[in-house]
């Protein structure tokens, strides 16, 4: 079921605090000034739809900010997306500005400091694992602290989804929110891949090269002979030209590797027909031949072990309730 954090209750001169911490338990630790209004009203809706947590959040004005200390404490490997359904603010990260409107969607690192200073405001924010978008995560940290929407093509249609999906409230909840996930995370790679339009993480051929590869890589995830080795002879180029091609696009053939492949494990213990298969089966049917080091892996990534993972969805199906998770 939705997880509902709310400052009714909570004393007026103790509603502030209250809301930072909440908003530190669900997005790291940060700090948070508010006005002297006597009281801080502020409420928060909380879903996990599959890798993504998304938060519908109504508060009055205030400024949050994670500072370097805050960011080494707790080092979140998450991108955080928030689309303003009323209000504006001002966001500041990675040395840019943006200000933001009703209906502009804003992106940013949870790895890096940022300050955020918001009106009175209604928004709904998603929390991203960085290893659910198949983008080179240099290129993609190019875009944090920008708006993502654009007047036309796949920013705008991911503004209309989510603005939609902020419609339905009660709705999302059920066993169909994993696919609900899968869609955003399609879309907002979608948005990402627009802006980065243009900028090929290595030039002329090499682009080129680079995504015959990750096609190719794609199709074979399942070989437990997956190498940079066998990558590289399938593709006529030595290991060091291979290296060095993912290297220009900011990434290594092992963590891309590693990245596809635990995507793959988390979709299957998401689908309801595996449920029969071991943890063990799935990881080694996708190239992680250790238990232990996958299960370390899949916690690391995604907040839980996989087994955990597992069981709260199949109460989602058995209740028709979204599972309670911390947002990761």
């Amino acid at each position: 079921m939705p997880t509902l954090v709310s400052t009714a209750g909570v004393p007026p001169r103790e509603q502030v605090e209250f809301w930072r911490n909440v908003v530190s338990d669900a997005f790291g630790p940060l700090q948070l000034r508010a006005g002297d209004t006597g009281g801080f009203v502020g409420r928060i809706i909380g879903r996990t739809l599959g890798p993504v947590q998304v938060s519908d959040v109504r508060a009055p004005a205030h400024m949050v900010s994670r500072a370097v200390r805050h960011v080494s404490r707790e080092n979140r490997d998450h991108y955080k997306l928030c689309l303003l359904l009323r209000g504006s603010g001002v966001v500041e990260q990675a040395g840019r500005r943006v200000v933001a409107t009703a209906g502009d969607l804003v992106f940013y690192d949870l790895t890096r400091p940022v300050e955020l200073v918001l009106d009175a405001h209604h928004l709904l924010a998603l929390t991203v694992p960085r290893s659910a978008i198949p983008l080179p995560a240099a290129h993609v940290a190019d875009l944090a602290g920008t708006l993502l929407a654009s007047r036309q093509g796949p920013g705008r249609l991911t503004v209309s989804f989510l603005t939609a999906l902020a419609a339905e409230g009660d709705s999302l909840d059920g066993p169909h929110g994993q696919y609900l996930g899968e869609a955003i995370v399609n879309m907002v790679t979608c948005a990402l891949s627009e802006r980065l339009s243009g900028e090929s993480p290595v030039p002329g051929a090499g682009a080129e090269l680079l995504q015959c590869i990750t096609d190719w890589i794609e199709r074979n995830l399942h070989r437990p002979d997956l190498s940079p080795a066998v990558i590289a002879h399938a593709h006529h180029v030595s290991v060091r030209q291979l290296h060095r091609i993912f290297h220009a696009a900011g990434m290594t053939v092992a963590a891309h590797v590693r990245t596809r492949r635990m995507d793959r494990c988390r979709r299957e213990l998401s689908t309801a027909h595996l449920r029969a298969d071991r943890v063990s089966s799935i990881a080694a049917r996708w190239g992680f031949s250790d238990a232990a080091s996958f299960s370390r892996a899949f916690r690391r990534i995604y907040g839980c072990a996989p087994s955990d993972y597992r069981a709260a969805l199949a109460d989602d199906d058995t209740d028709g309730e979204t599972p309670q998770r911390r947002p990761a």
